[in-house]
């Protein structure tokens, strides 16, 4: 069925893809864009409005955060699935009893805290095995117990390899699988992300490199990810025959080809396929 529906056409693009996009096009994903904000404004608006009416501002917390931002065609792009921060950084917007009214916090957090931050609110005691840290002490202008770096990590169908993300202050690294080239930013000078400084300032590299060592073994949670991707891949085939297999790639992907089967068979028996 074609897809007619803005929203859709747009949300049917693939990752990375080299265009061309027109400026009618571009125009439309960020009317789209902005139309769900102001939509989204709207009822968060609704029910602040009824917490008032009710009577229930000293008790009530009203959290305000995303799973993901939205590319919006920054670095041609869009949708989620990627470490620039138009898809990595949230808004974390929180009002109730003890939060400092009109406090803008700087430090990095991330939402691996919301959770230890709702146990903190109910007064329920934080587990040890929690990775996050209740935001309440920074929340009250106070300062947190919480790590100076945030962390994301990423594996998906809109990349061919893992990636994984480190933030420190202004600086942000991005390690990939797979022996990609990672990527080094100064976001207090290029809040683009336009230049990567992974090669010109090798010693930042390197620190921002081991720090990201140090909280996860990033290469060998890309290699079990990927065996995990075959296994599930050989399996859902071996389901389905080899019949229904090629039927079903020729559903999902326009065109398949035997040419695009053997990069299949060579990734199955080798390794990752190139984008």
């Amino acid at each position: 069925e074609e897809l007619t529906h803005p929203v859709m056409k747009y949300a049917s693009m693939s990752k990375g893809c080299k265009g061309p996009f027109t400026e009618e096009t571009i125009v439309d994903i960020r009317q789209i864009y902005y139309a769900m904000v102001a939509e989204t404004d709207a009822m968060v608006g609704k029910i602040v409005d009824t917490i008032r009416e009710l009577g229930m501002t000293d008790n009530t917390y009203v959290i305000y955060a995303s799973d993901h931002g939205e590319m919006n065609m920054e670095h041609r792009q869009i949708l989620k699935n990627s470490m620039y921060e138009g898809s990595a950084r949230v808004p974390l917007i929180v009002t109730g009893p003890g939060v400092k009214q009109g406090l803008v916090v700087e430090e990095l957090v991330s939402l691996v805290d919301i959770y230890p931050t709702l146990m903190d609110m109910a007064g329920v005691a934080k587990r040890d095995d929690l990775s996050g840290h209740s935001l309440m002490p920074e929340m009250k202008g106070v300062a947190g117990t919480r790590p100076d770096w945030i962390f994301s990590e990423y594996h998906s169908n809109f990349q061919n390899t893992g990636s994984f993300m480190v933030r420190q202050g202004v600086w942000k690294y991005v390690a990939y699988g797979g022996g990609y080239e990672p990527q080094l930013f100064n976001l207090s000078d290029d809040s683009e992300e336009m230049a990567n400084l992974s090669t010109s300032q090798p010693e930042k590299r390197e620190q921002m490199d081991s720090l990201l060592r140090g909280i996860v073994d990033y290469e060998a949670v890309d290699a079990k990810v990927k065996a995990y991707d075959k296994a599930c891949f050989r399996a859902w085939r071996e389901q389905l025959g080899e019949e229904r297999y090629w039927e079903t790639m020729k559903e999902l992907n326009k065109g398949w080809t035997a040419e695009q089967q053997e990069i299949i068979e060579k990734w199955l028996a080798q390794g990752t396929v190139a984008s």
